[in-house]
C-alpha cells in the first residue's frame, strides 16, 4: 500500500500542506527508516520540519527534492 501523505494546518495563513512521516518517506522510496534519518542527521536528503515533536517532511519538497537527483540510465545504443 502507498504511503498516503497526511494534512496539516499552516496555521494562520490558511493554507493546508500534506507531509510525510520517516515512515511514509522510507516506503515511499524503498529504504529503512534508519536511512532515512542518518541522511537527516548528515544534512542530506530532503528537507523536513518538525510539527508537534515529529519529523515530517513536506511532499511539495520532496518531490522537488525527487527531481533534483541525478538521473540514470537514458544510454542509447
Amino acid at each position: 500500500m502507498a504511503a498516503m501523505p497526511r494534512t496539516f494546518d499552516a496555521g494562520a495563513g490558511g493554507v493546508c500542506k500534506r507531509f510525510y512521516s520517516e515512515r511514509d518517506l522510507a516506503d515511499v522510496l524503498g529504504v529503512s527508516v534508519k536511512t532515512v534519518q542518518g541522511w537527516r542527521f548528515r544534512g542530506q536528503g530532503p528537507a523536513w520540519r518538525r510539527l508537534c515533536e515529529a519529523v515530517r517532511y513536506e511532499v511539495a519538497e520532496f518531490d522537488s527534492w525527487v527531481q533534483a537527483q541525478p538521473g540514470g540510465g537514458g544510454r542509447t545504443q
